[in-house]
């Protein structure tokens, strides 16, 4: 009973923008329609928040963006911001069944070069895919029922203010600090935490005055990646974890209050936290593969090499792919992290480059531009 979308947008102006996905999430997808929306307000196109954060994910985020009910109009365009795989009960949930002809935009990010097994049944009920990423677009297009796919990335905008807090995070003054991000719902593996972990010991041993904070979420909730992890990190004396969501605007704050960010990710869709990292002027020192090399190269960020390895994810998150990931070189990247930490000039440089090309390629007004043009052009003229 779920509608069969349609290949053109409605030309009457009056009909509903929606955008539908995680906003109550502190997760990427969640964090991927907050982007969204405010990138479409911006550009004037007045989209409708529907949140589906309580029948698809935690809701552990309280956002400050106004969300309603899905609108009962016949006709409109929607962009549903979630996996493929949710695309048919999300759209069940939104009550689109087949008296009701919306256009139907299913926004994706996927971290692996092969095309998501089982993504594909939600081919039929999508009028075209918007991708995060080169990446992530270059998957989905190898699929060759694929409808047609945009590559249209995160928006992103630092809050107007933020604080420096190192205390509230229990981070001294005087130290120079890394963070580095995983979340054990995303799998451990993928973000690869561990490579980052081996490389900040090889660089700084048990130096206090340098310190790595890895930044996580659910990791309790998976007991073998909780053990993993501490059993990684040892008795160091200048490694920190913290298992916890925070607010949007905690979240901002601790990336304002570290001094570099590290991501030896093995894959990203987009490599979000990267990118606000780098909108909010901090060095960022990451892997030369996947979605974040739309906006990483050795101008803006202190890339470190890799090579290819077969996808085996111990948690699995990713199972029975025959696809490969990135194996980070840890030598090179405990060779950058020291020249981050030590070489004033090259960290400033870096993050003052990184700074003007997310501003110039991923503002709010630059992406919601984009998705405004794409909107329009889907509109079909009428005949005289």
């Amino acid at each position: 009973m779920i509608a069969r979308p349609p290949h053109i947008r409605s030309s009457q102006s009056d009909t509903p923008i929606v955008i539908a996905g995680l906003f109550s999430s502190a997760n990427g997808i969640g964090e991927a329609a907050r982007s969204t929306y405010r990138a479409m307000s911006q550009a004037g196109l007045n989209p409708i928040a529907v949140d589906l954060s309580a029948p698809f994910a935690p809701v552990d985020l309280q956002t400050d963006i106004p969300c309603l009910p899905m609108p009962g109009n016949a006709e409109g365009t929607l962009i549903l911001q979630l996996n493929g795989p949710e695309t048919m009960s999300a759209l069940q949930h939104l009550g689109l069944d087949r008296k009701r002809s919306w256009y139907t935009i299913g926004y994706w990010a996927w971290e692996l070069p092969c095309f998501p097994p089982e993504w594909d049944e939600a081919f039929r009920y999508l009028s075209e895919i918007w991708a995060i990423s080169t990446f992530t677009g270059k998957a989905v297009r190898s699929h060759p029922k694929a409808p047609q796919v945009e590559v249209i990335g995160h928006a992103i905008e630092p809050p107007s203010r933020m604080i420096r807090t190192r205390s509230k995070f229990h981070l001294k003054e005087s130290d120079f600090v890394f963070l580095t991000f995983a979340d054990s719902m995303s799998s451990l593996e993928r973000k690869n935490p561990f490579s980052t972990i081996r490389a900040f010991r090889s660089a700084f041993e048990t130096d206090t005055n340098h310190q790595l904070l890895v930044k996580t979420r659910n990791l309790k909730q998976n007991s073998q990646a909780y053990a993993d992890l501490n059993r990684e990190i040892g008795d160091a004396p200048n490694i920190m974890l913290m298992d916890c969501s925070l607010s949007d605007q905690d979240r901002w704050n601790l990336l304002y209050s570290v001094d570099a960010i590290v991501s030896l990710h093995r894959s990203e869709g987009f490599g979000l936290t990267l990118a606000e990292a780098m909108a909010v002027g901090k060095p960022v020192i990451c892997t030369d593969w996947s979605g974040n090399m739309d906006f990483t190269d050795s101008d803006v960020a202190a890339v470190v090499q890799s090579r290819l390895v077969p996808c085996i994810d111990p948690y699995g998150i990713y199972q029975n792919l025959d696809t490969q990931w990135a194996q980070a070189d840890e030598h090179e990247a405990s060779r950058l992290m020291w020249r981050v930490a030590h070489d004033q000039n090259y960290r400033t440089s870096l993050a003052t480059a990184a700074r003007i090309k997310i501003n110039r390629v991923g503002s709010p007004n630059a992406i919601g531009c984009a998705m405004a043009a794409r909107l329009h052009s889907l509109i079909k003229p009428i005949e005289k």
